[in-house]
């Protein structure tokens, strides 16, 4: 029993860690900002989650606890702050390229999508042009 404990344990530090992606938060964020979640967009999120996740947790457990995240969530500041902490500029610029992916996914390019794409590049300090860039690159 005792190790059971455990090993519970070691899952639930394992979905934290990797549930913390700010990469799928944001992606998740971009992905409802226009009002709804495109199965295109939730396929592509699945498949950020199924690249990041350890074989023993169940992807719809990570996206479960990101929608509840973003749900319980006021702000993405907190997840821009981890972002600024933590990333290096090639990294936000990696970031960027994941999150237009996720914009242009239903080959819509939705307006507030978009506007938020430029808003968090702007927050983890990425000029507008680079990020402009990153759009044009992979469109």
């Amino acid at each position: 029993m005792i190790k059971n404990l455990f090993k519970k344990k070691q899952t639930i530090d394992l979905v934290n860690t990797h549930e913390a992606d700010v990469a799928l938060r944001l992606m998740f964020e971009i992905a409802i900002s226009d009002g709804k979640l495109d199965r295109e967009e939730l396929n592509l999120i699945k498949e950020r989650a199924k690249k990041i996740a350890p074989d023993e947790i169940k992807v719809s457990k990570i996206i479960k606890k990101i929608i509840d995240e973003t749900e319980n969530s006021v702000s993405i500041y907190s997840t821009i702050k981890k972002v600024n902490e933590t990333y290096s500029s090639n990294e936000k610029k990696d970031l960027l390229r994941i999150l237009w992916e996720l914009v242009a996914v239903d080959n819509i390019i939705d307006p507030y999508e978009e506007n938020l794409y430029f808003k968090i590049a702007e927050l983890i300090k990425i000029r507008r042009t680079e990020a402009n860039q990153i759009k044009h690159q992979d469109t």
